[in-house]
Formats: C-alpha cells, sequence, structure tokens
C-alpha cells in the first residue's frame, strides 16, 4: 500500500471570472440623445426616453451603474417631446396662415 498522499488536481477553476462591472454607457447614451432631442428633431429624444428607461432599469436591479443619469436622460427626453409637442402645431399653423400650403 502506496503511503505518499497526492493533491487532487484541479482542472477546471470551480467559478469563472467576473469582469468588470456594467458601466451607464446606456445611461450616458440616454442623455446625450434626449439633448439631441431640442435641438436635432423629436425621434432622437424618443430614443433617450426608451434607452433612459431601460437604463433606469438595470440600475435599479443592480446590473448596471448610472441611474441618476438614467433619469436625467427620460426626464430631459420628455421635456424635449413636449416642446416638440408645441412647436410642431405652432409652426405649422404660422406656415398654413401665410399660405405655405397652396
Amino acid at each position: 500500500m502506496n503511503e505518499s498522499y497526492e493533491h487532487p488536481s484541479f482542472e477546471h477553476q470551480p467559478y469563472p471570472p467576473q469582469g468588470p462591472p456594467p458601466g451607464a454607457g446606456l445611461a450616458i447614451g440616454s442623455l446625450v440623445c434626449s439633448i439631441a432631442g431640442f435641438i436635432v428633431c423629436a425621434p432622437a429624444a424618443i430614443a433617450g426616453v426608451v434607452m433612459g428607461h431601460i437604463a433606469y432599469y438595470r440600475s435599479r436591479h443592480g446590473r448596471a451603474t448610472g441611474g441618476a443619469l438614467a433619469i436625467a436622460g427620460f426626464v430631459i427626453g420628455y421635456l424635449a417631446l413636449a416642446v416638440w409637442g408645441i412647436m410642431i402645431p405652432l409652426v405649422l399653423h404660422e406656415l398654413d396662415k401665410y399660405g405655405a400650403f397652396g
């Protein structure tokens, strides 16, 4: 009988190595799109609102950071949509008043 003890060999790690925690990329994108929604067009603000809500959900459940940026993103996006919702009818009314539509 062999009296020597051999240590067990581990060919694999018991747990896979963890990567860095997810960042606030979606929240930053939401803020950028929402600010661009004021200047460029309403679809950018819509994208900012959607990304902001997704980023906020992820931050609330611990899957990402940037909860405050996400809130800022969707609030600014909603404000941009409100501005566009007021401005478009006013501009169309003025254009119609001066005969731009025929």
